[in-house]
């Protein structure tokens, strides 16, 4: 008797060896895979702006990243007695404005050097929906708690989504024309935004990453599926029951290592990982 659908590690025409840089961007997918490849000694970049949800705001990092001139004054915001950023998360806050700039610019020029060099791009989408800071007609990767009357709540289509993610992966590859793209969905569920809600959205990003996924060295990776169709209990989730637990989390990783990784690394993953046990042994001492 079978008791889940288990789903088979997906094939790619490529492999992932330790000698290939990864830069990460977008919702929890990108923090949880981010933190495995770091902690494995991988050359990888992990959310350099902060962990961002919607498809606009992770566009908007990559246009930014590329032209750091696009952002501008707009993006900046005194709330709190410090400054914070619509492009970003709240650690990039700060009370002094220029410090607050420099420290972003500083961020936009260590990606932008990554982004050039980097063999994958992974791309996390969390949301469809998004929250556009009404008197500046702006889309913000964060509210930063600002009064929720300021904002105006948007479900993107799935056209916008394309639109979008068209023309940056057209300067992408101008910059870098050998990055093999390779997309995901996050299988957190955004259950603020309502039950049915949640699903529409979730709906919407399988249905943009489809048509984008037509074209070539672009890709999808399964994260949603496999948490969502495969393990589908709630003893694979956190306490929330929204977020992945530690043991889907692991599954995950095995699957991606599975997925991507050539024989040669995943020996070399095995080495490490008795490596980083053993160093950890001796900490608790």
């Amino acid at each position: 008797m079978k008791f889940r659908t288990e789903l088979k590690s997906p094939k790619y025409p490529f492999q992932i060896s330790y000698k290939d840089r990864m830069l990460l961007l977008g919702s929890c997918f990108s923090d949880n895979i981010g933190t495995f490849l770091i902690n494995y000694r991988f050359s990888a970049l992990s959310n350099p702006f902060g962990t961002l949800f919607n498809p606009v705001s992770i566009a908007n990092a990559l246009e930014m990243t590329i032209n750091p001139e696009l952002f501008t004054g707009d993006y900046h915001y005194f709330f709190e007695n410090r400054w914070v950023s619509f492009a970003h998360h709240g650690s990039f806050s700060h009370s002094d404005e220029n410090q607050f700039i420099k420290q972003i610019r500083e961020q936009f020029s260590v990606t932008k050097v990554f982004l050039e060099q980097t063999h994958f791009l992974f791309i996390t989408f969390g949301t469809a929906y998004v929250y556009k800071f009404i008197e500046r007609d702006l889309v913000v990767a964060n509210c930063h708690k600002i009064p929720n009357t300021k904002f105006e709540k948007i479900r993107l289509k799935i056209d916008e989504i394309v639109k979008i993610y068209t023309e940056i992966i057209e300067k992408i590859q101008k910059i870098n024309p050998s990055a093999t793209i390779i997309f995901t969905v996050s299988p957190v569920r955004h259950l603020g935004d309502g039950f049915h809600e949640n699903q529409l959205s979730k709906s919407i990003l399988h249905l943009a990453v489809e048509q984008l996924t037509h074209d070539k060295n672009i890709f999808y990776f399964p994260a949603y599926e496999i948490l969502m169709d495969d393990l589908r209990d709630y003893r694979f989730y956190a306490e929330d029951l929204c977020h992945p637990g530690e043991n889907a989390i692991s599954y995950i990783e095995e699957i991606f290592a599975e997925s991507f990784f050539s024989q040669e690394t995943k020996e070399r993953l095995k080495e490490i990982e008795k490596e980083n046990k053993f160093l950890n042994h001796r900490k608790l001492q």
